[in-house]
């Protein structure tokens, strides 16, 4: 299966640059993020989309808000997105689907019975499959081994897609002292039908964190290569990149990501 390559749309700021890579081949469709804001049409940029949303507390006692789902579904309907992108977080802050903080769960059996329930009712109200997505990782997990336990737990459980953060994978890694490939085997591979890659950079705490206004260092570019030639279930590689970062950049890690993809799936 050729693998798709795709960037994160976040706002009517981006369209100009997302149109011109999708005329360039260097994209095959955007990922989307609802709920979007107001008065914007992606659908009218005439390029495919995947759904996505980063503001359903998917792990919270309190359940999600049927008022972003509603939005969310409605978006996902009219763009007919194969699959649905959910966060495993207790709390979101952005206000709409761009990007914003997470706040992750406690990684405990009770909170990933309760997710499970908040996914697989998610799930049956968009009547379409859910991939569900890590955050960035600063502490040793509580009743799972990590976090990809975690995720992989919910996943087989819920039995949901999952979407890969390369970058927020390295992020919790390096943060824990741990081997680059660690927790991948946590993971069903055939689950995993997505990657994400962003740029990251270490703060002056010592921890490192997201930074969508660089690009993915080699490290994370070698592993996406790897994982790219390896999992039987991929379909697809977005690129998250801030509306704000320069065009140029967009531009040079999507020249540069192609070949990565292209070489590693023909391999």
């Amino acid at each position: 299966m050729d693998v798709r390559i795709g960037a994160r749309w976040d706002d009517p700021a981006q369209d100009g640059r997302i149109k011109e890579a999708f005329g360039q081949g260097l994209i095959d469709y955007m990922e989307v993020n609802y709920p979007i804001p107001f008065g914007a049409d992606p659908l009218a940029l005439g390029i495919p989309i995947l759904a996505h949303t980063s503001s359903n507390p998917t792990c919270s006692a309190e359940g999600v808000n049927l008022n972003v789902a509603r939005r969310v579904k409605e978006g996902a309907d009219s763009a007919e997105s194969p699959w649905i992108g959910e966060h495993l977080s207790w709390l979101g802050t952005a206000p709409t689907g761009s990007l914003g903080y997470q706040i992750n769960p406690l990684f405990t059996e009770e909170f990933e019975r309760l997710t499970v329930l908040n996914v697989m009712r998610l799930r049956d109200y968009y009547a379409r499959p859910v991939a569900l997505e890590l955050g960035p990782i600063y502490i040793d997990s509580t009743g799972y081994p990590s976090e990809m336990h975690f995720l992989g737990a919910v996943a087989n459980d819920a039995d949901t897609k999952v979407i890969l953060d390369v970058t927020h994978w390295q992020i919790a890694n390096r943060n824990l002292d741990r081997p680059a490939d660690y927790g991948l085997d946590a993971i069903d591979p055939e689950r995993i039908v997505e990657l994400h890659v962003a740029g990251m950079r270490q703060g002056s705490d010592g921890f490192w964190h997201d930074a969508h206004d660089l690009p993915p260092n080699d490290e994370v570019l070698a592993i996406t290569a790897g994982l790219v030639r390896d999992l039987p279930a991929l379909e697809t590689v977005t690129f998250e990149h801030n509306s704000s970062a320069p065009e140029e950049e967009f531009f040079r890690c999507l020249q540069a990501l192609n070949p990565v993809v292209g070489t590693a799936r023909a391999a």
